[in-house]
């Protein structure tokens, strides 16, 4: 009997270590070289969106394959000018800055839009050790002495550790240049001037940054709406959590957040994201940075749905709201 016992003991042991090595093999094989070709593009598209996670992608699949899906679940935004000279910001009679908070929740995802009455409340808030290592949007909030905000450019880290130290592109605050890649002669622009107006520019030399009369901004894109009209042309499969920056004529600002890769609420293209900011009467407005790093501050709480493992990821600008 306990012989027995025992060879079943050993041949367990042995089905479980084969379930372990070939389970896994088995689904590799399965997503990347099986029937079900939209969840592989959907895995592609989203591992290609984040700093840490482009090895799901790279690791079984060639660069050409790669190129391939991302060319046909990308979204297609067109170039547009930004015309400022059509927004006329309405002075806030408000002692204190007044924000309001929108709950959305449509097919494929959920949302927050914050809305600030007052364009001159927006300012950057930066990691505290910008350039060595980032800090979660809620220390930013805090560091900066303001009452919420959103996260705001980009980052490139060494050895794709994304822990968001590094901004990608420029970083001006209080009209100084906090930071700028040196790699770059010209960049890509989501701010605010010393009229308060959104700025969105492509390409920006720093003399024509200079003469934008830029109070504050980050790198990021691409641009939505302009000039009250959509930009997106060719609507993307990719699902993603996003964030986004709009103003409205009268200078009101949108902030959203996007929740994604979650079982609630798988996130949105560009062209949702776009709707969205379109529905809510934004005349111009921008992507920002999304994936792990979307997230919205309010009073101290974090009011969305991260999708990092960690809760808030630690990245490098904000757009924070100050009272």
């Amino acid at each position: 009997m306990k012989k027995k016992l025992k060879y079943e003991i050993i041949y367990l042991c042995h089905f479980l270590i084969c379930l372990i090595i070939f389970l896994p093999l088995f689904s590799i094989i399965l997503i990347y070289h099986g029937p079900f070709i939209n969840f592989k593009n959907n895995i592609v598209s989203t591992s290609m969106a984040t700093n840490k996670n482009k090895f799901f992608a790279t690791w079984f699949l060639s660069s050409s394959e790669i190129n391939s899906i991302m060319a046909k679940t990308n979204s297609v935004v067109k170039d547009s000018n930004e015309n400022i000279s059509n927004i006329a910001i309405q002075q806030s009679k408000q002692n204190t800055t007044k924000v309001k908070i929108i709950d959305i929740k449509e097919t494929n995802f959920k949302a927050k839009l914050m809305i600030v009455d007052d364009p001159s409340k927006i300012s950057i808030g930066m990691a505290s050790e910008l350039g060595k290592v980032g800090s979660p949007l809620s220390k930013i909030v805090k560091f900066s002495n303001a009452v919420g905000g959103i996260n705001a450019g980009g980052f490139l880290d060494d050895n794709l550790m994304g822990t968001g130290s590094k901004p990608d592109g420029i970083v001006i605050s209080n009209g100084v240049i906090k930071f700028k890649q040196s790699s770059l002669s010209k960049f890509n622009v989501i701010g605010f001037n010393k009229n308060n107006i959104l700025v969105i520019g492509n390409y920006m030399t720093l003399d024509e940054i200079n003469n934008s009369n830029l109070r504050c901004a980050i790198s990021f894109g691409p641009a939505l709406v302009l000039n009250g009209k959509p930009l997106v042309t060719k609507v993307g499969t990719s699902l993603q959590p996003r964030s986004a920056i709009g103003q409205r004529k009268d200078g009101t600002v949108l902030l959203l957040a996007i929740d994604g890769r979650e079982s609630d609420s798988a996130g949105a293209n560009y062209t949702d994201t776009q709707d969205l900011m379109l529905k809510y009467g934004a005349y111009n407005a921008a992507n920002l940075d999304g994936g792990s790093s979307t997230t919205l501050n309010y009073l101290g709480k974090t009011i969305n749905n991260p999708c990092d493992i960690a809760g808030e990821r630690t990245i490098a600008t904000a757009f924070v709201i100050m009272p």
